[in-house]
């Protein structure tokens, strides 16, 4: 239950780390604590021994001055004092030539050790006391010759104390340091996880239906980044849910609107409601809506093959220029219908290039329909095919209200409509574009679209599309 939440997974981790450092530290420190002391003690018991050494050497040669012998007892006493230890002078026949204490005995391994020349840092077992001393010893040389040693018994006490009296220090700092680090660590957890919860808690709402849930974004690392993203996502969530919802309302409108038509023809024609000199006019009415019915379901059919993962392109090579001039035959009957005219610019009289012609010919099939569909009567439509260094890139434009701004983004997504209304002469499910863009995402081309004010009304609309040059 502590590690429930990445909150409580950050928080206690660090907590753990740090006292885990802070552990390190302090150990560390004390060892060098101890290290330091013992250091001290034996610079201290230098600079004591070389005071000692030479007064050792006047009152060895003048055993009978009694003011020198009080006088050396004393400097042994004040240094006693200064560095808190017991001094014993022995000579080199191993017998005590002054001390400060008289009970303290010095191991034979140790003086040997001493008046041999060597310098002896000890922790000795001090059996009467039973207690551990540390012992330094250190040999008195007078004209490179031993003359005896100058022996330190420091009392366990004193570092005991120094240590305690230092771990006391640290222990305080130390819980100061882990409380104030833990404050930190809280407030910083509790920065982190927060935009993480508000993340999960927005997946939850837009799981339930609420597309409209976003998260603010109000940094520039890592999670700002999925925040962004996340509301990225959710726009297209968002966006996809209203194109959902407005494709089952246009297909409703679509397939009920004929099937109504015909059923009503049909009706009136059964009761005789309708006359038998139009029944053929009424037929053909029914035809016409049956033909809809027909042209929307295999849009849908195809969107969906199209969109399958198994669909493949029969590539090949094939004169451009030629399919689209039989595009613009084909389409000959609706260009006069708005007495629009049509500028066309090749660079070439044929024009090469690697593509599946039947779906290229959709493509131009559509596009043109769509330029003489939202044309202004009398206008022109313009058609240019030129080359770069590796593509053949088609452009088609024509005047007429346009494509607003806000509608750009989404003019290519499956089901869009730039004309909201139902307008009969402009029908369709707002399939063809999206088939366009399919096909050449297909061809791994590109497709783009620009539509330019020429007037308070108008535009200039233009769309162009990339193939491999052959």
């Amino acid at each position: 239950m502590m590690f429930k939440t990445i909150f409580q997974k950050l928080f206690w981790t660090s907590t753990a780390i740090i006292l885990v450092v802070v552990t390190l530290i302090s150990v560390s420190m004390l060892g060098l604590l101890n290290n330091y002391v013992l250091h001290e003690r034996m610079h201290y018991s230098k600079s004591a021994a070389e005071s000692i050494e030479y007064l050792t050497t006047e009152v060895a040669m003048q055993t009978d001055d009694s003011r020198l012998k009080m006088a050396y007892n004393s400097t042994l006493a004040s240094w006693s004092m200064i560095i808190g230890a017991d001094i014993t002078v022995i000579n080199t026949e191993k017998t005590v030539f002054s001390a400060t204490d008289n009970t303290e005995t010095v191991p034979d391994y140790i003086i040997n050790t001493v008046l041999s020349g060597d310098t002896v840092n000890k922790f000795i077992r001090d059996s009467k006391r039973n207690l551990h001393r540390n012992i330094i010893g250190i040999p008195i040389i007078y004209h490179n010759k031993v003359l005896g040693g100058i022996f330190f018994f420091f009392p366990p006490n004193i570092m005991k104390s120094t240590i305690q009296e230092f771990s006391h220090i640290i222990f305080i700092s130390l819980v100061i340091a882990i409380i104030i680090a833990m404050i930190l660590i809280y407030l910083s957890s509790r920065s982190f996880s927060k935009p993480l919860k508000e993340i999960n808690d927005a997946v939850l709402e837009i799981a339930s239906g609420k597309f409209d849930k976003r998260v603010s974004v109000s940094a520039a690392d890592e999670i700002a980044q999925l925040a962004s993203s996340f509301n990225y996502m959710a726009d297209s969530l968002e966006h996809l849910e209203e194109m959902r919802a407005s494709f089952i309302s246009d297909v409703s409108h679509e397939l009920r609107t004929p099937m109504t038509s015909i059923s009503g023809f049909i009706s009136g024609i059964l009761d005789g409601t309708i006359p038998k000199e139009r029944e053929n006019e009424y037929l053909k009415l029914v035809l016409d809506e049956t033909t809809r019915l027909s042209r929307l379901t295999n849009e849908m059919f195809e969107m969906t093959k199209m969109s399958s993962r198994g669909y493949k392109l029969s590539i090949k090579r094939f004169d451009f220029a030629e399919t689209i001039r039989l595009c613009i035959i084909a389409a000959e009957k609706e260009i006069d219908a708005k007495g629009l005219d049509l500028s066309v610019d090749f660079e070439a009289e044929n024009i090469y290039v690697f593509a599946e012609p039947d779906s290229i010919k959709r493509v131009i099939i559509n596009l043109l329909d769509n330029a003489i569909k939202y044309s202004f009567e009398n206008s022109t439509i313009e058609i240019k095919v030129f080359s770069d260094s590796e593509h053949i890139i088609f452009e088609i434009s024509n005047i007429g209200t346009g494509i607003d701004e806000a509608d750009l983004p989404y003019i290519f997504d499956r089901f869009y409509k730039t004309d909201k209304s139902r307008n009969r002469e402009n029908v369709g499910a707002g399939l063809g574009l999206s088939f366009v863009k399919n096909i050449l995402n297909l061809h791994s081309q590109q497709i783009n679209v620009k539509s330019v004010k020429t007037g308070n009304s108008s535009r200039k609309t233009t769309f162009s599309f990339t193939l491999e040059k052959a």
